[in-house]
Order: structure tokens, then C-alpha cells, then sequence
């Protein structure tokens, strides 16, 4: 096993070092169509609110990434997770 192994995850504005040596990153994973029927059916509807109100709600509970998934079928998943994100740093 790797003793030195470190994860870098970078944004515009933020970098996230996951190291054994550093406590532990919390990833938000809560933006996920799928097994989610209402925000399922927002996305389809391009209603963004829900994943402003998880992104903020897992920001405020301590995640340091959020891992957005934008699985909603028949969309287009390029231009839906762009719009996903846009959405919610609104």
C-alpha cells in the first residue's frame, strides 16, 4: 500500500488535497437523479432548484467536493451536468 499517495481535485477557486495525512474529505453525493424521483423529475422539467438547495445543504454539513451526477435519460448528460453546475453556484 502507498504511504504518500495524495488526491488532488482543483476548481476555479478551491483545491482539495485527500491524504492519509489529513483528516478525512467528506464528498456530497446527494446529486443523483438517480433512485431520486423529484429531482429526477425537476431536472426533466429544468428546474435547478433542488441542487442548489443539496449542494448548499452538503456544503453547510461539512463536504468539501460534491460529486454531481447528471443521469437523466433522453437528456443530453454533457450540457445537463454543465447546467447542473452553473445552477448551483447560483
Amino acid at each position: 500500500m502507498a504511504t504518500n499517495l495524495t488526491t488532488i481535485v482543483s476548481s476555479k477557486t478551491q483545491t482539495v488535497e485527500i491524504t492519509r495525512g489529513k483528516p478525512t474529505v467528506i464528498v456530497g453525493e446527494r446529486i443523483n437523479p438517480t433512485g431520486r424521483k423529484k429531482l429526477l423529475s425537476a431536472l426533466k422539467d429544468g428546474d435547478f432548484e433542488i441542487v442548489r438547495k443539496d449542494a448548499l445543504a452538503q456544503v453547510n454539513a461539512g463536504a468539501k467536493i460534491i460529486d454531481v451526477n447528471a443521469g437523466v435519460p433522453g437528456a443530453d448528460e454533457k450540457a445537463m451536468l454543465l447546467q447542473m453546475i452553473t445552477e448551483s453556484r447560483k
